[in-house]
């Protein structure tokens, strides 16, 4: 992706959630990162109270987001909306969790069942094991019962 195409989503980006904030009555600072080849990261940083961390609201707003860069760019755009750096968090926390679980899954030979989880946070542990060596990654359960399993490879 060019530059100057990612400088004109970055505007696009922009111009959506001011006018977003402007009807909401908030102010807040954007920081945008990533690129459309992978995913945009969008994070609102400021004393926003009617956008709080709620994701429900969040994920409105985000696929409002994605409609509107979906007209500007011609194809999906993967866009993490977050505010206040909650969602990072998160994945970071997330991160940490499914890394340690693998490494006692591999230590001690021994199935781990995560509590259960949001699809996209369950994603999130998969692809973070993806490429970690001796143990493979599975969801089971229904609902919101969901939960992933990790156990050590020939388990």
């Amino acid at each position: 992706m060019t530059s100057e195409k990612l400088e004109t989503v970055k505007a696009e980006i922009e111009t959506f959630l001011r006018g977003v904030l402007d009807i909401l009555e908030e102010e807040a600072e954007l920081e945008i990162e990533g690129d459309l080849d992978d995913e945009l990261y969008v994070n609102l940083t400021g004393s926003l109270f009617i956008l709080s961390e709620d994701r429900t609201i969040l994920a409105a707003l985000e696929h409002l987001l994605r409609v509107a860069l979906r007209r500007c760019v011609g194809r999906e755009c993967d866009v993490i909306l977050d505010v206040n750096g909650a969602t990072k968090r998160r994945r970071a926390d997330l991160v940490r969790l499914a890394l340690n679980a693998a490494e006692s899954a591999r230590r001690e030979h021994k199935r781990v069942r995560l509590d259960p989880m949001p699809a996209g946070d369950r994603r999130m542990v998969h692809v973070a094991l993806a490429t970690f060596p001796g143990v493979k990654t599975f969801s089971t359960g229904n609902g919101e019962e969901r939960r992933v399993v990790i156990e050590p490879d020939g388990a």
